[in-house]
């Protein structure tokens, strides 16, 4: 428990004392969207997932495969899920433009996600589970001077629906809030997301799968009526345990209509994370992602490549 407060009031005063700042609202949104995707699927499924010691057990194996739901929903009630992480990167195109008007510079990331389980209900064919999160991101940028005006800090909220049925299936209905600050504390960019999505985890040999389709709408703040739009993904994961080392290759394809302006997007966004387990609490990682988009206007048309490594710190109740 003390271990748990430390790293908790650490990230508290880490955040504390950083400065805020924005970004554009296009630039927000690639591809350090498609990271944060698998990274919400993984926090949502830990946390109804029962309490594993063993490091070698990823959340999909351990989570709702068909086989112990009715028992585990009945055990667990509420949880918490507390998750902080420090990301140094290295990217080719920092600014996920076309003209690349900024060399290729360094991102330190660093973010806190809460995670909070409301109840686990079964309802005979299928178990129900409300969760509630809330994180906080922070990005600052370094080897190009002019890109600092990319720095930023963004406030997310969510809350979650998820209906867990036999054979690895679930279904998720919920809505999303992110708010983008100037260093000054002024709101730059603001946005709500109502989203649904059926998953299908299982196994595969020792390794644990999954995918998830979603559709969502984003309804941007006034000043960005733009950005308005309509977006289909599809979301794959694998991981594959080795000993205290863990392999999780990610795939997401995305398809955007904007509502306000003729355009149409298709988005690729794949990685490899290669995580070491030190203890439950501690994981370093080593992170490599590409995303590309392609849209009917070739001034929104990018590709990027990140590589670099991340420090991990979790815990669950």
């Amino acid at each position: 428990m003390f271990r748990f407060r430390l790293v908790y009031i650490t990230a508290i005063a880490f955040f504390c004392s950083s400065n805020l700042y924005s970004f554009g609202a296009d630039l927000r949104n690639n591809p350090e969207a498609r990271y944060n995707s698998v990274q919400e699927y993984f926090n949502r499924h830990t946390l109804l997932s029962p309490q594993v010691r063993s490091p070698n057990l990823s959340p999909i194996s351990k989570s709702d495969l068909g086989i112990q739901r009715p028992v585990e929903t009945k055990k667990k009630g509420f949880g918490y899920h507390f998750g902080f992480e420090s990301r140094l990167l290295y990217s080719n195109n920092p600014s996920s433009s076309t003209t690349r008007p900024f060399k290729a510079s360094g991102i330190w990331e660093n973010s806190m996600n809460n995670n909070f389980l409301l109840g686990a209900y079964d309802l005979g064919g299928a178990s129900f589970s409300p969760i509630l999160a809330l994180g906080v991101n922070n990005s600052s940028y370094f080897g190009d001077e002019d890109l600092g005006v990319a720095d930023s800090s963004t406030l997310r909220l969510s809350f979650n629906g998820i209906f867990q049925f036999s054979d690895g299936w679930s279904a998720r209905m919920g809505v999303g809030h992110s708010s983008d600050f100037h260093s000054n504390m002024t709101l730059t960019y603001q946005q709500n997301s109502p989203s649904v999505s059926l998953s299908k985890s299982f196994k595969i040999g020792s390794a644990s799968s999954f995918i998830d389709v979603s559709c969502s709408y984003h309804l941007t703040s006034k000043a960005q009526l733009d950005m308005d739009r309509f977006e289909n993904a599809i979301l794959w994961g694998l991981q594959i345990p080795i000993h205290n080392f863990e392999i999780s290759p990610y795939l997401r394809l995305s398809y955007g209509n904007y509502i306000n302006q003729d355009r149409d997007e298709f988005t690729t966004g794949a990685g490899l994370d290669l995580s070491y387990r030190f203890y439950d609490w501690l994981v370093a990682k080593f992170l490599l992602s590409y995303s590309n988009r392609s849209a009917n206007g070739s001034s929104n048309d990018f590709s990027r490549f990140d590589s670099g490594s991340a420090l991990t710190l979790q815990s669950k109740f």
